[in-house]
Formats: C-alpha cells, sequence, structure tokens
C-alpha cells in the first residue's frame, strides 16, 4: 500500500496553459486548478479525470453537451471522452483533479 501527502496548501502556484489558468501539482495524477473568469480551453481533452469542484461553478462541455458543475460537486470522464473546461462566470474556479492517463 502507498500513502502521499498533498501538502496542496504550502505548494506554489504555476501557470497552466492560458493565462487564466494556474495549477498545484501533487503526485499520482493529482492536480490543484484555478480557472479565472473568462477562461475558456479551446483544446478538447480525451484523458480519464476525476474531478471535484471546491468553489465556483465549472462549464463542462462534454459530447456537444454544457454540463454546469458547482462547487460541491464533482464528475468522472472516462478515457475517450470528450470534453473541455471553461469559466464564463465571474469569480475563479478551484477544483481537485485526479487524471489517469
Amino acid at each position: 500500500m502507498a500513502y502521499h501527502h498533498l501538502p496542496f496548501a504550502a505548494a506554489p502556484w504555476t501557470s497552466g496553459a492560458d493565462p487564466l489558468e494556474r495549477k498545484k501539482l501533487g503526485v499520482a495524477g493529482t492536480t490543484l486548478i484555478e480557472f479565472g473568469p473568462g477562461f475558456a480551453d479551446p483544446n478538447w481533452c480525451e484523458r480519464a479525470h476525476l474531478a471535484f469542484v471546491l468553489s465556483g461553478t465549472l462549464r463542462l462541455e462534454v459530447d456537444g453537451r454544457i454540463e454546469e458543475i458547482r462547487a460541491g460537486d464533482g464528475f468522472v470522464t472516462e478515457r475517450g471522452t470528450r470534453h473541455r473546461a471553461s469559466n464564463p462566470g465571474p469569480t475563479p474556479v478551484r477544483l481537485f483533479v485526479v487524471t489517469a492517463e
């Protein structure tokens, strides 16, 4: 059995691919992500994710439909499911994500 402490509170934020995205990288595929207001990923992702929204409301486009995931809710995408995120709201969206490669 393996154990990993995830000290996100002490970890520095790093820049994401977009100026409105920043991340704190953990271990074993874990990431704390923040999308600023106005963030919209132009790229589709097909990796598997398990995510929990900590604050804000995430807009997730999944196979042509729009889902809004609010703080306290989460989602799972299986590998091969096309999805992309955005934050059209006025406050940052923060989420905890576990990615399976």
